[in-house]
């Protein structure tokens, strides 16, 4: 009996090549200048932020023409995330090139849409490149409770978290689950297993608050929430802590004493009580971070201020007498690090200009008083 020859099985096609979008040249030359964000506005010509300074990219004096820009922009999302830009005229995406990863936000001025890209590194970073404290390498022994990270936008919060996930993935076996507005930092997993989820509409979950329940029923250790914006993603996160998870989050806030108030503010009166008793057992530390440049202006150096909670500050969370926290920063052994410390810090390595502490101080006078009172390690 002849054998049949069997055919050989049809090669898989190669993977169909992403087309370049107009902007990816702007983002490139972006990130040839070393620059963290792209700015593209119509009628004018596109500026990139570059060490903290914004301005314009060099050799373009073409200004952006709106139809164009609407063009360009429309073609790098799909058909319902444009039809929701258009609804709530604002839209936070991920966006890839061969070179890099970007976050990409999408916002209305003048009528016609404008755009920002956050450069987001491919590699997650180590904690110990990103000039942090020590006290906050022990967050992720924590069993249990919530940690905020604060500052404005672009003052490194992602960064800082994600170095938290990595450090946590390779000491522990746990399960880490992040729910977050775009995706950022991609995580492989490590002792750990990390699930990540995108929040908003078509993608993996709705929003921060339904993430954080569907995550509830999922037997996570750890969870991230990219922000905490609403009081239902308040609510829920807290929730969380009470039923045994840490968590990590962000939160929009002026300085680390302000951020219980921040969370009390946003709730509904009828739950302000609710939410007094969960922070004051479930809060258990918060950053403020603000990256500054340095001396010379070759890249940026993250300052910070670290409150970690005590009983004082939790019995002043639960009694309502808030406006005594920041008189806990100066605690003793409490692991509690006051902004200005930072400052006096930096500028006594000489890695910043004694100028740019002062420009960065939270409180006027605040840094020439911690200089005076002398360094604290």
């Amino acid at each position: 009996m002849t054998a049949t020859a069997v055919a050989p099985a049809p090669a898989a096609p190669a993977p169909e090549k992403k087309p370049a979008n107009a902007v990816d040249f702007l983002l490139y030359r972006t990130l040839d200048m070393k620059g963290s964000d792209l700015h593209l506005v119509a009628g004018t010509t596109p500026w990139a932020t570059v060490h903290g300074k914004t301005v314009r990219i060099e050799g373009l004096a073409r200004e952006l023409d709106p139809a164009t820009l609407r063009s360009t922009l429309r073609q790098m999302v799909s058909a319902d995330e444009w039809t929701e830009f258009w609804d709530k005229k604002r839209l936070d995406f991920s966006y890839s090139t061969e070179r890099a990863n970007f976050r990409g936000h999408f916002a209305v001025a003048g009528g016609e849409p404008m755009a920002v890209f956050r450069t987001i590194p491919s590699i997650v970073p180590d904690f110990d490149d990103l000039g942090l404290p020590e006290i906050i390498r022990s967050f992720i022994d924590s069993e249990a409770g919530l940690y905020l990270f604060i500052g404005v936008t672009g003052s490194g919060k992602s960064s800082s978290l994600a170095a938290l996930i990595k450090l946590a993935k390779e000491k522990y076996a746990k399960k880490i689950t992040t729910i977050e507005a775009p995706i950022e930092f991609r995580h492989t997993n490590g002792k750990s297993l990390v699930v990540q989820r995108e929040v908003g509409k078509g993608r993996d979950v709705d929003s921060f608050a339904i993430g954080i329940e569907d995550a509830l029923r999922e037997n996570p250790d750890i969870i991230l929430v990219g922000e905490m914006r609403d009081p239902e993603t308040m609510s829920a996160a807290l929730s969380a802590t009470s039923s045994g998870h840490l968590v990590f989050s962000t939160l929009h806030a002026g300085s680390t004493a302000d951020a219980p108030a921040r969370i009390l503010e946003a709730m509904p009166a009828d739950r302000v009580a609710d939410t007094r008793a969960q922070l004051a057992r479930s809060l258990k530390g918060v950053v403020y971070q603000k990256l500054l440049p340095r001396k010379g202006g070759q890249g940026r150096v993250v300052a910070t201020e670290v409150l970690m909670m005590n009983t004082a500050i939790s019995n002043m969370i639960k009694n309502n007498s808030i406006e005594g926290i920041a008189g806990q920063l100066l605690a003793k052994d409490s692991g509690s690090i006051p902004f200005e410390v930072s400052l006096v810090n930096l500028v006594l390595d000489g890695i910043i200009n004694e100028s740019t502490a002062l420009d960065a101080e939270l409180t006027e006078g605040s840094y020439m008083r911690q200089k005076a009172a002398g360094r604290r390690s």
